[in-house]
C-alpha cells in the first residue's frame, strides 16, 4: 500500500529536507507551505492521505487551528505536530488540539520515521479490506470518464469529474505542467447539462498582455489600432458551454477584477463598448503556479481565488502515481503503433525502467517519449537507448544553450545539478537561468523550489521574457 503523508511548514528548508529524507524512505511526500491550501487538499479528497505532519508555529495561522480544522474535515486521519519550542507548555496544546503525537525538531529522523511507519501500519490494517473491494469499481469509474489510469487518485479525480459536472459552479484545476489538467476540463464538460455546447479552451500565458482583453471579452471595430472590424472574444464563443482558462496564474494583475466581475455578473464588456452582454458561461481554471504565494506578493486577487476555487480538484504528478505509467505507456504505443504503421510492443523491462524515470513533463512527457520510442527503436520492443542525447565529442565547441528537453529523461540529481548550473552561468539571473534550458520561467521557480533554491532573491533582469 502507497503511503501519502501531508507536510505542512513555512520554513522552506525544512520542508525540504524533512520531504526528500521521508522520500527516500518510499513514502510520497505532498510539502506544503501555505496551511490554507494543505487543509484545502484534505477537504478534496483526492490524496489518500495516512497521516500528515504540522507545524505548531506559522505566522498566519497557528498549527493548532490547523489541526483542528483538518480533524473536522477527516476524524481518522493521524496528526503528528512538530515544533522548534519544546515546553511542555506547546507539548501539551498540540495534543489538545488534536494532533496524537508531538515531536521537537531537534528529534532524530529515525524516531520521526518509527512513528510513521507505526501509523502506517495501523492505516494499512483499517483500510486493506477496502482496497481489495473497490479495485473493480475503481476501475469503472475511470474508464467511465475517458481517462486512462488504475490508481487510487485518478479514482478520486473521476468521482470528482462525476460530481462537479452537473453543476455550474467553477472548477479550480490545479497540478503541475502536463498531467492532463485540460484533459479533466473536458471531461467535466462531456458529463455536463452543456456537454453539446462549445468547449473554447484559453491559455492565459501565451496570449500577449495587451491583447489578452481583446481575446476573452471581445472588442468592438476601432476600438484600438488594428481593430478594423467588431470581434467576439472567447467568453462569448462558448456562451451556453464551458470557457477552460488554462495557466490562470499568469493573468495580468489589472484584468483579475474584470474577470471578477463576468464571473459574479455572468456580463461582458467588450472593448470599446458600452453595453454589457449577458452570458451562460460555465468556467474551469487550471494552474501549476502556488496561488497562495502569488496572493501574498499581490500578484493574484484572494477573492477571484476563491471565485475560481468553489470546486477543486488536484492532479497528483506522475512520478507520484507511477503505476500509471505502464497503462499510459500501453495506450501511447497503440495510438503510435496505429498513426506510423509500427507494431512495437512494451516488455516488462522497459515498463520497469519507465516508472523509475522522474518524468518532470509528467504525462505529456512520457506521450513524446513514447512516440520517438516507436519511431526510432530497432526490432519489436521499445528502446529506451534512443532517448539519450548523445555527448559531444572531443574537441567540438560546446553548444551555446542546452535545451532542456534533452535532458529530460535523465535523473533528478541530473535535473538539479543542470539547473544549478543555469543559475550560476547567469549569476543568479533567474530569466536568464530559465532561458539557458529554454524553460518557462514558472516552471523554472517551481523547480527551483523544489530542488532547495532561494525563490524570493530578486530578479536582475525582470523584464526580460523566454525568447524575447
Amino acid at each position: 500500500m502507497k503511503h501519502y503523508i501531508l507536510l505542512i511548514d513555512d520554513d522552506p528548508g525544512f520542508l525540504q529536507s524533512t520531504k526528500t529524507f521521508l522520500e527516500g524512505e518510499g513514502f510520497f511526500v505532498k510539502a506544503i507551505s501555505h496551511p490554507e491550501e494543505g487543509i484545502a487538499l484534505v477537504k478534496q479528497k483526492t490524496i489518500p492521505f495516512s497521516l500528515g505532519l504540522i507545524d505548531y508555529h506559522m505566522p498566519e495561522i497557528s498549527g493548532a487551528d490547523v489541526i483542528r480544522r483538518i480533524r473536522e474535515l477527516d476524524p481518522n486521519l493521524t496528526l503528528i505536530a512538530f515544533s522548534g519550542d519544546k515546553s511542555d507548555e506547546v507539548h501539551n496544546l498540540t495534543l489538545r488540539s488534536g494532533a496524537i503525537f508531538f515531536v521537537s525538531k531537534g528529534s532524530s529522523d529515525m524516531k520521526l520515521l518509527g512513528i510513521i511507519h507505526r501509523i502506517c501500519q495501523e492505516v494499512e490494517h483499517r483500510f486493506k479490506p477496502i482496497q481489495i473491494i473497490d479495485e473493480t469499481d475503481r476501475r469503472k469509474i475511470i474508464e467511465s470518464v475517458n481517462l486512462t489510469s488504475v490508481s487510487h487518485h485518478m479514482a478520486e479525480v473521476a468521482n470528482l469529474i462525476l460530481k462537479f459536472a452537473p453543476t455550474s459552479a467553477s472548477v479550480l484545476i490545479r497540478g503541475e505542467n502536463g498531467t492532463g489538467k485540460e484533459k479533466i476540463a473536458k471531461a467535466i464538460h462531456a458529463h455536463s447539462p452543456r456537454a453539446n455546447k462549445p468547449f473554447i479552451a484559453v491559455n492565459c500565458a501565451s496570449i500577449p498582455a495587451n491583447l489578452i482583453e481583446s481575446e476573452l471579452f471581445g472588442h468592438e471595430k476601432g476600438a484600438f489600432t488594428g481593430a478594423d472590424a467588431k470581434k467576439d472574444g472567447k467568453f462569448q464563443a462558448a456562451d451556453k458551454g464551458t470557457i477552460f482558462l488554462d495557466e490562470i496564474g499568469d493573468m495580468p494583475h489589472h484584468l483579475q477584477a474584470t474577470l471578477l466581475r463576468v464571473l459574479e455578473e455572468m456580463t461582458v464588456m467588450p472593448v470599446g463598448s458600452n453595453t454589457a452582454k449577458k452570458l451562460d458561461v460555465r468556467v474551469i481554471a487550471a494552474t501549476n503556479a502556488p496561488l497562495e504565494q502569488k496572493i501574498d506578493r499581490d500578484q493574484f486577487r484572494r477573492d477571484l481565488f476563491h471565485r475560481l476555487n468553489a470546486l477543486p480538484i488536484h492532479v497528483l504528478p506522475l512520478r507520484e502515481r507511477t503505476e500509471d505509467i505502464p497503462v499510459l505507456a500501453k495506450r501511447f504505443i497503440e495510438e503510435a503503433n496505429h498513426d506510423h504503421q509500427k507494431q512495437k510492443i512494451l516488455t516488462p523491462q522497459v515498463a520497469d525502467e519507465l516508472k523509475r524515470m522522474p518524468w518532470p513533463g509528467n504525462v505529456r512527457e512520457l506521450k513524446n517519449a513514447i512516440t520517438r520510442m516507436v519511431l526510432l527503436s530497432e526490432g519489436s520492443s521499445l528502446d529506451l537507448s534512443v532517448l539519450k542525447t548523445p555527448s559531444a565529442s572531443k574537441g567540438s565547441a560546446p553548444a551555446k544553450s542546452k535545451h532542456y528537453e534533452s535532458f529530460r529523461f535523465n535523473t533528478v540529481n541530473e535535473e538539479r545539478r543542470l539547473i544549478q548550473q543555469a543559475l550560476e552561468k547567469s549569476h543568479g539571473n533567474i530569466s536568464a537561468a530559465a532561458r539557458e534550458l529554454q524553460m518557462n520561467i514558472s516552471t523554472f521557480r517551481d523547480k527551483m523550489k523544489k530542488y532547495g533554491f532561494k525563490v524570493n532573491q530578486p530578479d536582475k533582469d525582470p523584464n526580460q521574457e523566454i525568447g524575447a
